[in-house]
């Protein structure tokens, strides 16, 4: 049984935890945060030090650790924490829901998070470092990047690529054969039917393009 700390202290770290005490073999230890978001010592009874510690408390040696963070800034928080744990000599931990289907060779990457009942068809590839929230359809031959975040019950058709960073709204669909750039938005409920440049944004069905990059906008 690997023991494992998980970083982050809000909602998409309160799902991981569930996810592996319940659905996992892994024993959970504690979390970490940055110290400046450390306003308790313990969440979910288990004991929280700040990331600038974490070694000696939750040595690299004895624990997998798993970055279980949203989309805020455009995913970079999490992805700078996933680099800065792979210099700490952490072994970054994956989770596939067994309720989900998934076939082999599909995940590729490092700290990964697939919900449940979520169906991902043969052929795609997934990256690092990428949450993929419950219900979610993805097609044959996707590819999805690094450190990108789809939220419940999005809906992929085949032959779509989906640069790093980009963030998925729930229930927005995509259709097949489009290339969607690195750090884009595509809102809650959005039907995107063209490809999409870095850092757009877009929202309605069909989906519009905002003249705002994604950036800008005041998401967390």
């Amino acid at each position: 049984m690997d023991k494992v700390v998980i970083f982050g202290n809000q909602s998409v770290a309160r799902e991981a935890f569930y996810y592996l005490k319940y659905d996992s073999d892994h024993e959970i230890t504690g979390f970490t945060v940055d110290r400046e978001f450390l306003h308790d010592d313990h969440f979910l009874d288990l004991p929280v030090v700040p990331f600038d510690a974490v070694v000696s408390v939750f040595p690299p040696h004895e624990h997998k650790m798993i970055i279980a963070v949203g989309y805020i800034n455009n995913n970079k928080i999490r992805k700078d924490r996933y680099f800065q744990a792979i210099r700490m000599g952490y072994q970054l931990l994956s989770f596939i829901s067994p309720k989900s289907v998934v076939y082999p060779g599909t995940l590729q990457g490092k700290n990964c998070i697939i919900g449940h009942c979520t169906v991902i068809s043969n052929g795609t590839q997934i990256g690092n470092n990428v949450i993929i929230g419950s219900g979610c359809t993805i097609g044959h031959d996707v590819i999805l990047e690094d450190h990108c975040f789809l939220s419940n019950g999005v809906s992929i058709s085949g032959r779509v690529r989906i640069g790093e960073c980009c963030y998925l709204g729930t229930n927005a669909i995509l259709r097949n054969k489009i290339t969607v750039g690195k750090e884009c938005v595509i809102g809650a409920g959005a039907i995107l039917l063209e490809n999409a440049e870095d850092r757009s944004v877009y929202l309605g069905q069909p989906a519009t393009l905002l003249p705002i990059p994604s950036d800008k906008l005041p998401l967390g």
